[in-house]
């Protein structure tokens, strides 16, 4: 098991520190334990102090941080909204933390393709909204679809309850801009349906939870906006009637957005 009190730190040195606040300004740079603590957890509640905090407003910013930790050996950690239950935005090693809150911007919605390009910060229900109101829809929902961010999404390949129809992130991702461990930006992937030459790079890349770059840039596949729904709740005896009912379902040639179980302790909590 990872024992976190011995965890080995990498100190980020007052030289890095000072030229990551030329970069960025001294607001945009956190080194006070105070501010650092607010972004040393996530939906885990394991605590990881980062030594320094940045928080870069466009992709140029991005890479200078990463430059610059690259040439001094400081590790670096991506943070989206912090809702992750597997431990991807916690600093391990200490280093910088790079927060994207701030580069939270729905660049664009083709409706016409029906594709959208969207920097990392964006919170997933944001652009859900957006996009409905123009007959068009990205399903992927995880259960902290109001507040978590769609580079965390990528980066964890993040589900929910709609996945057993319409699929994960996964399944929604075109092209992605990421940021790797040089400082070097790679453009993976195309708006396309059909994208079968070369290494699939774009498809390792998401899930990998910010160890084989930080995303920059995402290209998002939209479909069209389901024309009704309807929830349906049903009541049964013991869960092996449950699990026959589903396996029923979906033999029946129906494919429900989202299949949902809860037992007696869940509905009495």
């Amino acid at each position: 098991m990872f024992n976190v009190e011995q965890r080995e730190i990498i100190p980020v040195p007052d030289n890095v520190k000072r030229a990551l606040k030329e970069i960025l300004g001294e607001h945009r740079v956190l080194d006070d334990e105070m501010d650092r603590l607010l972004y040393s957890y996530d939906a885990t509640r394991i605590k990881m102090l980062p030594n320094v905090v940045v928080i870069p407003e466009n992709e140029e910013e991005v890479q200078k941080i990463v430059k610059i930790c690259y040439e001094n050996g400081i590790p670096v950690t991506p943070r989206g909204a912090g809702s992750g239950y597997t431990g991807g935005a916690l600093p391990v090693k200490g280093g910088v933390l790079v927060s994207f809150e701030k580069m939270d911007k729905i660049l664009e919605i083709d409706e016409e393709n029906s594709v959208a390009r969207v920097q990392p910060g964006v919170i997933t229900f944001n652009l859900q909204k957006e996009v409905e109101k123009r007959g068009l829809f990205y399903p992927p929902d995880p259960a902290s679809y109001k507040f978590c961010t769609l580079g965390g999404n990528v980066a964890e390949n993040a589900g929910g309850p709609r996945c057993v129809k319409y699929g994960v992130t996964r399944e929604y991702v075109m092209e992605l801009n990421t940021v790797i461990h040089t400082g070097d930006i790679i453009h993976t992937g195309r708006p396309t349906l059909k994208d079968v030459a070369g290494y699939d790079i774009t498809r390792l890349l998401i899930g990998s939870e910010g160890t084989l770059g930080l995303f920059t840039e995402i290209t998002l596949k939209l479909i069209p906006k389901p024309k009704a729904a309807k929830t349906v709740k049903a009541i049964f005896s013991d869960i092996a009637s449950v699990g026959k009912t589903v396996k029923d379902i979906f033999k029946a040639g129906i494919s429900p957005s989202a299949l949902e179980f809860m037992d007696k302790l869940a509905i009495n909590a």
